[in-house]
């Protein structure tokens, strides 16, 4: 049996977006066995996963050997390293992988060096590339789809039952993913509340996903809602959004994870990011205007806060949306 490994040590989003890969290599492969090295953050998303057969988690350096050798003792032989990192390439060859790519890039200050290539311009492809160059698989790019694991029965009971429960309080579900953890790339609160308040004249009290951390954030915007920031996990999420008209979203790992639903409209709002690469192929894309957009370097925006890509957006545009494609009736 061939065992391969996976690396993606990146953000929630950017695993989603490489789970295509594992599908692939499933697929085509014959006796083939797929374990992906994930993030800590991002564990959780790849249990009960149908292309993942074993998920190996780094935590942080001080449990870098404890990796290592559950990589060893499952006896994977390849890696490929899709996150580019050089840290990840010593990780498998410390395991005693044999490395199927390159991956030379390591940070200074924040600054990366060596960067890694990309293969495609649209990430979900750029990851599946890895497919074509190590093994020469030819699959159809706009079968691309990614997939997280799917939540366990109880809790699909447990959600089934809130829904009904919360169906009670509002005319349809909606979900809105208020915050990410780089405030450059939050729509202004002001307008989120306008849309909040549009709802609740319209007979929508919105649902608001995230985590605890969020909760207070949530609750501070103006009008009425259900605010479940910290009450379901990553996996429940397209559970809750396959009960949904449609959501809304900036770029953060639950937008990816909103866009494994199949035919779930999803409004996705973009200021300093690239929609191009990363929006989900389902996502009605809101980008600011500004010429600066997208800069991809949100950490060093030299705007003042108000004045920002993301500021620049207002509710009027997204409310044309939601009359545009008729989401609200």
């Amino acid at each position: 049996m061939q065992k391969i490994l996976i690396i993606n040590r990146l953000g929630i989003g950017d695993v989603v977006l490489t789970t295509p890969l594992a599908q692939i290599l499933k697929k085509y492969i014959k006796n083939v066995k797929i374990g992906f090295l994930v993030a800590k953050k991002a564990e959780d998303i790849l249990k009960n996963h149908p292309y993942i057969d074993d998920v190996f988690v780094y935590k942080n350096k001080h449990e870098k050997k404890k990796v290592i050798d559950d990589i060893r003792a499952k006896e994977y032989k390849a890696a490929i390293i899709v996150d580019g990192r050089l840290g990840s390439s010593f990780i498998a060859w410390r395991a005693k992988c044999k490395l199927l790519n390159s991956a030379y890039t390591f940070s200074i200050n924040k600054k990366q060096i060596f960067g890694r290539k990309e293969l495609a311009k649209k990430a979900i492809e750029d990851f599946s590339m890895y497919a074509k160059t190590i093994f020469d698989i030819n699959y159809d790019e706009n079968l691309l789809i990614p997939k997280i694991g799917s939540c366990d029965i109880n809790r699909k009971i447990f959600i089934e039952k809130w829904i009904e429960k919360i169906k009670k309080d509002t005319k349809e579900i909606v979900l809105i993913v208020a915050r990410t953890a780089a405030d450059i790339k939050n729509w202004n609160k002001e307008e989120l509340s306008k849309l909040n308040l549009y709802l609740n004249e319209n007979g929508i009290k919105p649902v608001y996903i995230g985590s605890k951390n969020d909760r207070e954030y949530i609750e501070s915007i103006s009008g009425t809602k259900f605010n479940i920031a910290g009450d379901f996990g990553l996996r429940d999420i397209p559970e809750i959004a396959s009960y949904a008209s449609w959501a809304l979203s900036m770029c953060t790992g639950p937008l990816h994870i909103l866009g494994t639903v199949e035919n779930l409209p999803i409004i996705a709002i973009y200021g300093p990011s690239d929609p191009l690469r990363w929006a989900p192929k389902n996502a009605i894309v809101v980008q600011s205007s500004l010429p600066c957009v997208p800069c991809l370097n949100w950490a060093k925006c030299k705007r003042e806060k108000g004045n920002t890509c993301m500021d620049e957006i207002k509710f009027e545009r997204v409310k044309n949306i939601l009359l545009k494609y008729a989401l609200i009736k």
